[in-house]
């Protein structure tokens, strides 16, 4: 069960996980729910608050849309899930495996609808309107 690496604060990426046994074989998440923690390299562990979806229980596989908390601090981690099954209250535990948060470049200057690349499909005719540009009526008005 590797994972893929996480990049800080990009919450749009979804990572799709398949939890597998010693052998290669998936394991069934059928009626589970799954629960996720992740421990820094100071040892200071913290839970999981994305998502985590199964998205096919017999085949193992499960998606993790992450949350601010869970991308917020770059790093190396090691991440462990727990299934827990609601019909009979059994769990089963992963290994503790290594996830990383890339560290990001700091964006916050831009706004959101700036582009970061330049258009290439820059118009070079002129506009069609007539119209003047300043207004003919007075923009300020008289007082006695």
């Amino acid at each position: 069960m590797p994972l893929a690496n996480a990049i800080q604060n990009a919450r749009k990426r979804v990572q799709t996980i398949t939890w597998a046994d010693d052998d290669g074989n998936p394991i069934d998440l059928t009626g589970a729910t799954l629960y996720g923690r992740k421990k820094d390299k100071n040892g200071a562990v913290t839970n999981i608050t994305g998502t985590l979806t199964i998205t096919n229980a017999t085949g193992g596989v499960f998606t993790w849309a992450y949350s601010v908390a869970d991308v917020a601090t770059p790093g190396a981690y090691m991440v462990q899930f727990n299934a827990v099954y609601q019909a009979t209250d059994l769990r089963d535990k992963s290994y503790q495996v290594a996830g990383r948060v890339l560290e990001s470049m700091e964006f916050a200057s831009l706004s959101p609808s700036a582009s970061a690349s330049p258009s290439a499909s820059a118009s070079l005719s002129p506009s069609g309107s007539k119209s003047p540009s300043a207004s003919k009526s007075p923009s300020a008005s008289a007082s006695p």
